[in-house]
């Protein structure tokens, strides 16, 4: 990796900026965590109409004739709970893997404190159906349903209260990311948001088609689905814009995992998703036929999906069967530096993504090394260091790495240096690790006339190991 500070004449302030370029990199690139589908026995042939999933183990599942299936081994078993009613049951909602919301037709609407052990019945308030409920919290919900009904509690369901949707189709579905901030969509392309949880706004979506589902993963970035494959999508939370799904089947449940990974379920056993928030969409095999009326994903590598038939289908990433690689960053670059006179230090941040799909997941470790600064007219620089750390789960993580490098490192010389690492057993299939630089600009720096540049080579590498 080869770095360049330039800075200006000596007499004048001085800008140092650096540029980093790959030169080598030891391991091979490893292939990403892969995902499939597979179907699980839900125990019931009966239509199920909702999914949520409040964890990578726990799920809930509802459907007609009061059907609540549940499972806290991921899918491995899947059983019973007595919902105490007979109705169609269309949507459900956790605000933990403990305390679920259920609506249904006749307005029904139940409740759980203990993971589904028992259920209670809650007064909604009319009779009308309800085909969705979102519980950002154990004491916000939000149910929406035929007739432009929205009913809301901020007691948990202790008591529901009607509020003015301004709609009088159905209402489909609906997504709150917090107790003040929901979407909801239905018939015709309506879309309604409140900003406040109780005025509610319609939003132009541009078409008629009936929406089916809608969800958004923070207050500004939504996604709503419907009939004819249809998907429209908004980066701030109010302007929707078209995406192509690649189908024209009726898309019945969507769900997105932050603002780049979703996936879309309908009819014809059709799953599609993106990693890049829409831009494109592709086709997964389901492995299953029916329609699906609904899916949720905890995070990005888990997901359950319903069916007509009562046939559940989930997806799981596993990260076997490659190697262990690093993929670096293009390039990184260091701000300005101004040579005031003082010491002073400036900072840069580069991406890194190692990506072990080994079967023996016995952790691994990044290494730095760097030459010496010059600019060829024999001044130099001090040595730069890595200052801080940290890693996000990204599309086919299986585990995040757990590190125990201390910061901030020796200074980077000829010798490697470990920047971060991974416990055994931690960092399976890729994740994003961000490494900060930290250059030291000493007020005496010497540098040539005009504007200057050092230069420097970094090499990165992966090993196994912690």
């Amino acid at each position: 990796m080869t770095s360049r500070l330039f800075g200006p004449p000596a007499r004048a302030t001085v800008a140092a900026a650096a540029v980093l370029a790959v030169v080598a990199i030891t391991a091979g690139a490893g292939t990403a965590g892969t995902g499939g589908w597979a179907t699980q026995t839900s125990g019931v042939s009966t239509s199920l109409n909702a999914v949520d999933c409040p964890s990578t183990t726990t799920c809930f599942t509802v459907g007609n004739n009061g059907v609540i299936r549940a499972t806290t081994s991921g899918g491995t078993t899947w059983s019973g709970q007595t919902s105490g009613v007979t109705s169609t049951l269309n949507g459900v909602s956790c605000a933990s893997t403990s305390a679920c919301w259920v609506v249904g037709n006749g307005g029904v609407i139940l409740a759980t404190t203990n993971g589904g052990t028992t259920w209670t019945a809650q007064t909604s308030g009319v009779t009308t159906v309800l085909n969705e409920v979102s519980c950002p919290d154990t004491s916000h919900c939000f149910a929406v349903g035929n007739g432009g009904v929205i009913r809301a509690t901020a007691n948990g369901g202790s008591t529901w209260t009607g509020q003015t949707s301004g709609a009088t189709g159905t209402l489909a579905s609906v997504s709150c990311v917090s107790a003040t901030a929901c979407w909801a969509t239905g018939n015709t392309g309506v879309i309604l948001a409140t900003a406040n949880g109780s005025t509610w706004a319609t939003q132009t979506s541009g078409v008629t088609t009936n929406f089916n589902a809608v969800s958004c993963s923070d207050s500004t970035h939504c996604w709503v689905s419907g009939a004819n494959g249809a998907i429209r999508a908004t980066t701030n939370g109010s302007t929707w814009a078209a995406q192509t799904s690649g189908t024209t089947q009726a898309l019945d449940g969507i769900v997105c995992s932050g603002t780049s990974v979703c996936w879309a379920a309908g009819a014809g056993a059709t799953i599609v998703a993106t990693t890049n928030g829409g831009t494109t969409w592709a086709s997964q095999t389901s492995n299953t036929t029916g329609t699906f009326d609904d899916l949720d994903c905890p995070d990005l590598n888990h997901c359950w999906a319903v069916t007509n038939g009562g046939t559940i289908d989930a997806y799981k990433v596993t990260c076997t069967g490659g190697a262990l690689g690093l993929t670096p960053p293009s390039t990184i670059t260091f701000p300005a530096a101004t040579l005031n006179g003082l010491d002073q230090t400036v900072t840069t941040t580069g991406t890194f993504t190692p990506d072990d799909e080994r079967t023996s997941a016995l952790g691994w470790s990044m290494s730095a090394s760097a030459t010496a600064w010059s600019d060829g007219h024999g001044n130099a620089l001090p040595a730069p260091r890595v200052s801080a750390a940290s890693a996000v789960i990204v599309s086919g993580t299986c585990t995040l790495p757990s590190s125990s490098v201390t910061y901030p490192t020796a200074a980077l010389g000829t010798t490697a240096t470990k920047v971060y690492n991974a416990a055994a057993a931690s960092g399976t299939g890729p994740a994003n690790v961000t490494l900060t630089f930290s250059q030291p600009v000493p007020a005496s720096q010497k540098i040539a006339a005009g504007p200057d540049s050092f230069t420097s080579t970094w090499t990165f590498t992966i090993a196994s190991g912690p």
